[in-house]
C-alpha cells in the first residue's frame, strides 16, 4: 500500500530530486501547506502528500515555469 505522506527525504528520492531542491521550491511558493505538505503539530518537517505530489510531478496541475524547468529536468 502507497503511503499517505512521505518526510522530506523519502518525497525527494520518490520524485527523483535531492532535497535542497524541494526545499528551495517549497520556500519559493510553488508547494504550498495545506495542499502540498503539512507539518503536524509538534513536528519541525512537512510530511509531503504523496498524491498531490505525484500530480504536480506529471504536470496535471498548473504549474510556473520555474516548476516545469525543474519537471523537464527530472523527467
Amino acid at each position: 500500500m502507497k503511503p499517505l505522506t512521505l518526510p522530506t527525504g523519502k518525497m525527494a528520492k520518490y520524485l527523483g530530486i535531492s532535497s535542497d531542491t524541494l526545499n528551495n521550491l517549497k520556500r519559493k511558493g510553488i508547494f504550498k501547506k495545506g495542499i502540498h505538505y503539512t507539518i503536524p503539530q509538534g513536528m519541525r518537517n512537512p510530511l509531503w502528500d504523496v498524491e498531490k505530489m505525484e500530480e504536480w510531478a506529471q504536470g496535471k496541475v498548473e504549474i510556473s515555469p520555474e516548476a516545469e524547468k525543474v519537471l523537464d529536468y527530472i523527467v
